[in-house]
């Protein structure tokens, strides 16, 4: 059985040797079939997924190599594809690793995702991306729909005891459109990670915007938000905090550089020292108005 492993985790268990600029607090693997999906802003190509590339392995090398390691979480990608399910659950089976599995997937019915948690899955994951199902008909091509997606995210809520939505910022949806989705998936009790788009090595959103977003992100039970034709204007949270610029996701997700280059960081893969902490602060002041609560 073959599978691909991300640069720095291939690095980290000793498989290549590449530099890392952040050591993986999670190992991600990649399953390795094409995918029947037609995602406009997918980078799934020529062994690359988002700006990572993903060399392929035989899978009893990296069993080996997991035996000792110390990680936080195994992250595994899949596409969109009717062997994604079968291989996942042979995958699940040869690991044999006391470490938390999660998978990246496309919508699946409940008993699959039963099987799965049965077999030691932890939680799952789904790209539904966009913000809301228009943008979502505009971008995802050739997957199940919008509402396939939504309801596949709530089973594996009540499946897993939680779920993790992927949402990108950067596909034409306004600040508005983001944060009432982002309260619609917190109401459900699902988790978000939030990327930023990126094309062709480029991450294509402003930085001072994907700040702000951040911050809404992690005080989206809390904060008061007024928007102005859609665009923030002005924030009121309870405090400010460094966790908010942090990679988002399953817990020990830290997925380094996935979205952005080394000297221009978006998802902070590490915890935050106080001036790259004032500098993201003052990155997302630049977009809109930052209130703290207490200080009124």
């Amino acid at each position: 059985m073959k599978i691909r492993v991300s640069t720095a985790t291939a690095s980290f268990l000793g498989l290549k040797n590449y530099r890392i600029d952040a050591i993986p607090t999670t190992l991600y693997f990649l399953l390795p079939l094409p995918c029947k999906g037609a995602c406009g802003y997918c980078y799934l190509r020529r062994g690359y997924l988002g700006r990572v590339r993903w060399p392929e392995f035989d899978f009893e090398d990296v069993r080996k190599k997991l035996k000792d390691v110390d990680a936080k979480r195994i992250c595994i990608q899949t596409t969109y594809n009717e062997k994604t399910f079968p291989m996942l659950v042979e995958l699940l089976n040869k690991i044999d690793v006391d470490i938390p599995i999660t998978a990246s997937i496309n919508p699946m019915e409940r008993e699959k995702l039963e099987i799965l948690k049965e077999n030691g899955m932890e939680r799952v994951g789904m790209g539904i991306d966009a913000c809301n199902a228009n943008i979502f008909k505009k971008w995802k091509k050739g997957t199940p729909g919008w509402n396939e997606y939504i309801e596949s995210l709530k089973i594996a809520k009540e499946v897993f005891g939680n779920s993790t939505a992927h949402l990108i910022i950067g596909l034409g949806e306004s600040d508005e459109d983001a944060i009432k989705f982002m309260k619609f998936l917190d109401e459900n009790g699902i988790d978000i990670a939030l990327f930023a788009y990126s094309k062709g090595g480029e991450t294509l959103v402003s930085l001072p915007r994907y700040r702000i977003l951040q911050i809404a992100r992690f005080f989206i039970k809390d904060a008061k938000f007024y928007f102005e034709n859609g665009k923030i204007k002005e924030m009121e949270i309870p405090y400010k905090s460094k966790e908010a610029f942090m990679t988002s996701g399953c817990p020990g997700c830290n997925r380094p550089f996935y979205n952005e280059r080394v000297t221009k960081i978006y998802n902070y893969p590490f915890p935050l020292n106080e001036m790259q902490f004032e500098k993201a602060m003052k990155e997302a002041e630049e977009y809109g108005r930052i209130y703290i609560a207490s200080e009124q």
